[in-house]
């Protein structure tokens, strides 16, 4: 665990130092070399780095405020940084472009970015744009409604409405005001049930009654139930567990319940092995349960177990928070097959499909996010509560 966390935060400081590095040359190609811009650049680009260590280094009490202001400031010049960085890379990329341009047609387009101060002017003040709209994309939270079809209900039951969050990541910057959105959306839906597929909780929540009350004052008919994600168990899994059941959610672990005349049932992140647990395979929680009945499976990262296509119906996942801040999106498609959005499964020809109930098909919902991890914005990935109304074939 320790080696693999030192890996990882090596690779953390070389990158986002090496944003920084690159962002200082292109500004003092701007600029010039004067040593006072230059040693106050260097100051906050420490103080930012460290100020976002030290949040995870030092207890700061009851100081629940300075962490807060800390943990804004931090991931928000992180954001800057990176959105700075991203647009001197798009720009020197435009220019090659443009150098081609003229080569083969004799044209001066080159010369319209041909001054640094102008090529500095643009990049920083498109990140600080980003970053302020950012701000408020993150806040304006859609509902997202979506209506899944099944003969699998039981008699009587035409229709079910579930709602969905993901990724909330309650902790240092995300507190009771965000959430507050957040749970509004869900009433304004008027679901049954409301699920949370991981990373609700992305600091101590200990002590933390507002957000507890948030929860409790929900009263949907069918409750409110939840799996882990990954940073539960970076945050300490113990306290996160407390603060879901003392909220008032059922949180299900390699298991599965009856409610409403639907099955849920949930599995833990694989994070879980890092912290010395072993999460089950869906494919063992789901066997053995009735094929004629619709089956949610809740999982925090939007991967399949293919032994476990075609033993349930609709599985919710998060994790990946649509990219967050574009262009991570195009990062995340690279790590996992299944983007955003609803989509059937592919069948493998595992020994999972032998199983199936026939005309059952698998499908699977992966969310945006209702939340923000690190910089507190987003950019062409809005946040979203998602309903679902499963309703008879």
């Amino acid at each position: 665990m320790r080696q693999s966390f030192a890996i990882f935060f090596s690779l953390y400081m070389l990158i986002y130092g090496g944003m920084h590095v690159y962002v200082y040359f292109k500004l003092r190609s701007a600029i010039g070399r004067g040593w006072k811009w230059t040693a106050l650049f260097i100051l906050v680009s420490l103080a930012m780095i460290a100020g976002a260590r030290a949040l995870w280094l030092f207890d700061f009490g009851d100081a629940h405020t300075l962490r807060k202001v800390l943990s804004c400031s931090g991931y928000m010049w992180m954001a800057f940084i990176f959105m700075t960085f991203a647009c001197f890379v798009l720009i020197d990329l435009l220019r090659i472009l443009l150098w081609g341009i003229d080569g083969m047609l004799s044209s001066r387009f080159g010369e319209l970015l041909r001054s640094p101060a102008a090529r500095a002017w643009i990049a920083v003040g498109t990140a600080v744009l980003i970053c302020a709209y950012g701000w408020f994309e993150a806040l304006s939270i859609r509902t997202v409604y979506k209506t899944v079809s099944t003969p699998h209900l039981p008699p009587g039951v035409e229709r079910i409405r579930i709602a969905q969050l993901s990724d909330v990541h309650l902790g240092w910057i995300i507190q009771e005001e965000r959430l507050a959105l957040m749970l509004d959306a869900v009433k304004a839906a008027d679901p049954d049930m409301l699920v949370i597929t991981g990373d609700l909780v992305d600091g101590n929540m200990e002590e933390r009654e507002a957000e507890v009350a948030l929860f409790r004052g929900l009263d949907l008919p069918l409750g409110t139930y939840a799996v882990t994600g990954n940073h539960e168990y970076y945050a300490g899994v113990k306290q996160a567990l407390a603060f879901k059941e003392h909220s008032g959610m059922k949180v299900l672990r390699n298991e599965a319940v009856e409610a409403g005349g639907i099955i849920l049932a949930g599995v833990d992140d694989r994070a879980a092995r890092r912290f010395g647990e072993e999460p089950l395979p869906e494919s063992k929680v789901l066997e053995g349960l009735p094929l004629d009945r619709f089956v949610l499976l809740l999982k925090h990262q939007p991967t399949i177990d293919p032994d476990a296509v075609g033993l349930f119906d609709l599985q919710l996942s998060g994790h990946t928070h649509g990219g967050q801040i574009w262009p991570f999106y195009w990062a995340t498609r690279m790590v996992y097959d299944y983007r955003k959005g609803l989509r059937a499964i592919v069948p493998t020809g595992k020994s999972g499909q032998a199983h199936a109930a026939p005309g059952k098909e698998s499908r699977i919902y992966v969310s945006n996010g209702t939340g923000t991890w690190g910089p507190p914005i987003r950019f062409l990935a809005p946040p979203e509560v998602t309903v679902f109304d499963i309703v008879r074939k």
